[in-house]
Parts: C-alpha cells; sequence; structure tokens
C-alpha cells in the first residue's frame, strides 16, 4: 500500500492546492479537481486543471488565477473505509526555479481529501507560496 500512496501522493500534488470538496468522477477531467486555498484571512475556492504540481488554479469567485511558484512541506494521509490510517508521511517542498523569491507573493496553506470508489480518503495538507494575477 505505501507505493501506491506514494502515487497517490504524486497525483495529488499535480494540483497546486487542495481539495476540500469531493467531485463526481463524470463531472471532472481525469487531472482536474475543485481546491481551496486560505491566504491570510482570504478563503479562495479553486478550479485546478492540468499536469504537474505548478498547475496555475482558477479563483471560481472572480477572474483570478492563483500562480504556484513553491511549496513547503505538505503531510499527507491515506485511510480505509473504516477510517483506519493505512499510510501517512511528509514529503519535502519544492520551489520552481528562482521564483520562490518573486515579489509579490505570499504563503498560503492547502488541503486535499478526496475519497477513491473503493472508500478510501487520501488526505494532504501544506503550505505553498503564490501570486494572484490580476493584482487586486
Amino acid at each position: 500500500m505505501r507505493s501506491s500512496a506514494r502515487l497517490t501522493v504524486a497525483a495529488a500534488l499535480t494540483l497546486p492546492l487542495a481539495v476540500v470538496s469531493v467531485v463526481p468522477a463524470p463531472a471532472a477531467p481525469a487531472r482536474a479537481g475543485l481546491v481551496t486555498v486560505q491566504c491570510g484571512s482570504t478563503l479562495y475556492q479553486t478550479w485546478v486543471n492540468g499536469n504537474g504540481a505548478f498547475t496555475p488554479a482558477h479563483d471560481l469567485g472572480s477572474t483570478s488565477t492563483l500562480i504556484p511558484l513553491a511549496f513547503g512541506p505538505s503531510t499527507f494521509t491515506v485511510t480505509d473505509p473504516n477510517g483506519v490510517v493505512v499510510d501517512s508521511g511528509t514529503d519535502p517542498g519544492a520551489a520552481k526555479g528562482q521564483s520562490a523569491n518573486a515579489a509579490g507573493a505570499q504563503w498560503c496553506t492547502f488541503w486535499f481529501s478526496d475519497t477513491d470508489e473503493d472508500g478510501f480518503t487520501f488526505s494532504v495538507s501544506g503550505t505553498v507560496l503564490g501570486k494572484k494575477t490580476p493584482i487586486g
């Protein structure tokens, strides 16, 4: 199960931020997800659709996009349908070149939770350094 969970972690980190509500499978493309991000006191509900950890998240409440520049460490947990933890761990952070030093960037919190068709729940949380475009 550990290698399976690591693959799940890698797949989840293709989302730059985190999902807090489960998207019905028929409604979402394979590499898309609803994401909630908190930057200071501002909470963003976003949609991510793409490959790779640095895929932008589109704010559902505006025309803004959240651009991830770096990730802090993230922790993950996999539980079985009975709520028993079957795997957990911490993955190191990553930065996109020197962009982690970009002016106007802000550290935000993210979290993700999703349940697969077999009833296993995968959750991950951590921090992300990002910029919002357009600014304002």
